[in-house]
């Protein structure tokens, strides 16, 4: 969920944070991991875990997922 093996401090930090809030695990885990960086094609969609969408589908569907958007104007 957050792009590498934690090691288990940061599992007992998850953890506590969802015990303590009521969070679920992937929104606490999202406090850890760093963004998605994706470049859209030319209709404007994203390909990311075998799937295709749009940025906004995207951020509907992975809620608690950082997102950096990178266009050609960004090269």
């Amino acid at each position: 969920m957050i792009g590498w093996e934690p090691n288990a401090a940061l599992i007992e930090l998850i953890l506590a944070d969802v015990q303590a809030s009521g969070i679920s695990i992937e929104e606490a885990a999202s406090k850890y991991s760093l963004p998605v960086m994706v470049m859209p094609s030319d209709n404007g969609m994203i390909h990311e875990l075998g799937e295709t969408y749009t940025v906004e589908q995207f951020k509907e569907r992975f809620p608690f997922r950082k997102i950096i958007t990178i266009t050609n104007g960004d090269l």
